[in-house]
């Protein structure tokens, strides 16, 4: 090819902006296209929602509750009875050993210058076959002390209490007195162990037994 002819080619292509082109896509840099395979649609059985999941366990619970409920119910029932019943017999049993304490004071505490005073106190809340004792020994007794001018005054330092059922307890008291005498003018503190026999008799407390412990006789009252 002359040179006027090579210098007429390379114009022509300037003009068209054609660029010749050889080889193949991985030498000019070409990438063909990628074919992604779509899976099938899940033929898998739909999940349970939230809710039908947690009923058959809300239904169990429920269940569960239920019986604890009535065991419960039950035994707070029970529990009760018995809570009630304690305490009622506490109760009866404080009861009983003040009724004793009460009397034991009564009894224990007298002056020769107002013997009346004295009775009225060891006669009141008593059974008639206690009162009845009293009245027997009432002058024998009034004489004694008025002779001997006596004069006490007692003391409870403690008691003890036993059910012996039938509403009736025996309490155990013990006690001081402190005497003095025509002959002993100077007052003397002397130590008394007492027992009592207190019944409840509908809505009254009485005291049908009194006297000395008899050391001799467990629980047994001197006559």
């Amino acid at each position: 090819m002359s040179e006027n002819e090579n210098t007429a080619h390379n114009d022509e292509t300037e003009q068209t902006g054609e660029t010749e082109q050889t080889g193949t896509p991985e030498q000019t840099g070409e990438v063909e296209p990628i074919s992604i395979p779509v899976p099938e649609p899940s033929k898998a059985v739909p999940a349970k929602s939230f809710g039908e999941r947690a009923y058959p366990v809300v239904t169990v619970a429920a269940a569960v509750l239920a019986v604890v409920a009535v065991v419960l119910g039950v035994l707070w029932h029970n529990s009760s009875g018995d809570y009630h019943a304690l305490k009622n017999g506490q109760a009866d049993r404080d009861r009983a050993a003040q009724v004793a304490k009460d009397y034991t004071l009564r009894s224990l505490t007298y002056d020769y210058r107002n013997l009346p005073a004295f009775f009225d106190g060891v006669e009141r809340g008593t059974s008639d076959a206690l009162r009845d004792r009293y009245t027997q020994v009432h002058d024998t007794l009034a004489k004694i002390m008025t002779d001997a001018q006596v004069v006490a005054t007692g003391d409870v330092v403690g008691s003890s209490v036993e059910a012996r059922g039938n509403d009736q307890y025996t309490v155990t008291v013990y006690a001081t007195q402190k005497t003095q005498n025509v002959q002993q003018t100077d007052p003397a503190t002397v130590p008394n162990l007492l027992v009592l026999t207190v019944a409840k008799s509908g809505g009254d407390w009485l005291v049908t037994d009194y006297g000395p412990k008899d050391l001799g006789q467990k629980g047994g009252a001197a006559k």
